[in-house]
This record gives C-alpha cells, sequence and structure tokens, in this order.
C-alpha cells in the first residue's frame, strides 16, 4: 500500500532556538543552506508522497509565502490558537482522509539513508494492522547526546520504556482522528491509549540521528557536512 499524504508540523515556537526564532520560524532556519523544512520535503518526495500539507502559527506568514513560493502544491493549514501535536492533525482530518498517512517533525535533520527504515515502519504497520507505528532512533546515534530516550519495542509493540529516541517520523491511521475535536492536545494522548491496547508499533534505525534540539546544537549541526 502506498502512503499518499503527509503533515509537516511546523506550527511550534522554536523557543529553544532563541532569539534566532524571534525573527525566523524554526522550520526555515538552515543547515547547509537549506531551510530545515526542505529536509522533509525531500524525504516524503523520495518516500513517493505527493500530497503534503504543514500546519503554522509562530510567524505563520513567513512559512506560508516560503511554501508558496518554492512548493504551492504543498497546502497550508493555519492555526489562530496553537493547537499542539494532536490538534493540528484533528484540524488537518479532511485532508489526511486516506486510510494511512505519515506526520513529520520539521526540527529533525531527515536523511535518504532513513528511508529503508522508514518503509519498513510503513509496511509493518500496515500489513500487522497496527494503527500507528513510530520511527526510533538509539541514544548512541543521536548527535545531541542529550536527548532522553522515549519508548521502546518488545514484541512489535511499542512500550513507554525509554531505551529508545522518538525521531519525530510517524506513521498513523485516519481513524485515529474521527472523533477528534479541533482544540488543543497532544499526540501522546493518542500513543498513550495505542500502547495499552497493543495497536501502535515502531522501527529502531542505526543511522546517526540530527535534531535541531536548541541552539547549541542547532550552532554544531550548521558546522557538519550534513547532505541530504
Amino acid at each position: 500500500m502506498e502512503i499518499n499524504k503527509a503533515i509537516i508540523l511546523c506550527a511550534g515556537f522554536g523557543k529553544r532556538v532563541l532569539p534566532l526564532t524571534s525573527t525566523t520560524p524554526k522550520p526555515l532556519l538552515t543547515i547547509n543552506n537549506i531551510p530545515l523544512i526542505e529536509y522533509s520535503i525531500k524525504i516524503l518526495k523520495e518516500l513517493g508522497v505527493n500530497e503534503i500539507a504543514v500546519n503554522v502559527h509562530h510567524l505563520k506568514q513567513k512559512i506560508s509565502s516560503y511554501i508558496n513560493k518554492n512548493h504551492p502544491d504543498i497546502k497550508v493549514f493555519e492555526e489562530e490558537v496553537i493547537l499542539d501535536t494532536g490538534g493540528a492533525l484533528a484540524n488537518a482530518k479532511q485532508f489526511l482522509s486516506d486510510d494511512y498517512f505519515l506526520v513529520l517533525n520539521s526540527d529533525t535533520v531527515w536523511q535518504k539513508n532513513y528511508i529503508l527504515d522508514m518503509k519498513t515502519l510503513i509496511k509493518n504497520t500496515i500489513q500487522k494492522n497496527f494503527l500507528a507505528g513510530l520511527l526510533l532512533a538509539r541514544k548512541d546515534k543521536s548527535f545531541d547526546p542529550n536527548l532522553n530516550a522515549d519508548f521502546s519495542i518488545e514484541n512489535d509493540f511499542l512500550t513507554n520504556k525509554k531505551n529508545y529516541i522518538y525521531t519525530g517520523f510517524q506513521i498513523l491511521n485516519s481513524s485515529l482522528l474521527e472523533n477528534k475535536e479541533v482544540k488543543p492536545f497532544s499526540l501522546k494522548e493518542i500513543w498513550d491509549h495505542l500502547i495499552e491496547e497493543k495497536q501502535i508499533t515502531g522501527e529502531v534505525f542505526e543511522q546517526n540521528f540530527y535534531h535541531t534540539t536548541d541552539l547549541e546544537i542547532y550552532n554544531k549541526l550548521k558546522n557538519k557536512d550534513i547532505i541530504f
């Protein structure tokens, strides 16, 4: 089954990257002169996803202008009130109406060598009838050594044991949004329920994980020769 739709989460305030994000939204900060959002768009194109959306709130006009100029086919969902990760998906649920869709955080520097593991996650989630799947990274592969672990995997099931870092890439079934109101709430509410019901899986990759956690890490990433 091909995945045709995805949303890139771009509405956050980027407080940990201040003062840069007082004038530039975090998705437009650059690594190797490429805006962070472009790494997300590139990886989705490599995965064959043709219908992409972004949500925006903080400095939303700057992101909207960038998208309209460079990627006019991408749909922009503007949030008057920041809706958090769950509310953002509920706000876009008519767009995210296929059986499964992808969600990406825009502060991970996505790399082409992640694709095989992404495809494995997508395949396993769908074939094994999970409602969601998260891509995870090993702590010793994280460019930011201080990033905390989030989840673990036991017999294909995601658990709340903290062994691996959530990368910001996930696959979700649209049925999870059916009864969700457009109001601020975190996707963690959905994850916790799915973990309890054993309806969510995960995939751990062996690649280096680059995440623009804060200003210090961002400045270090800028000095690395990172190429998609």
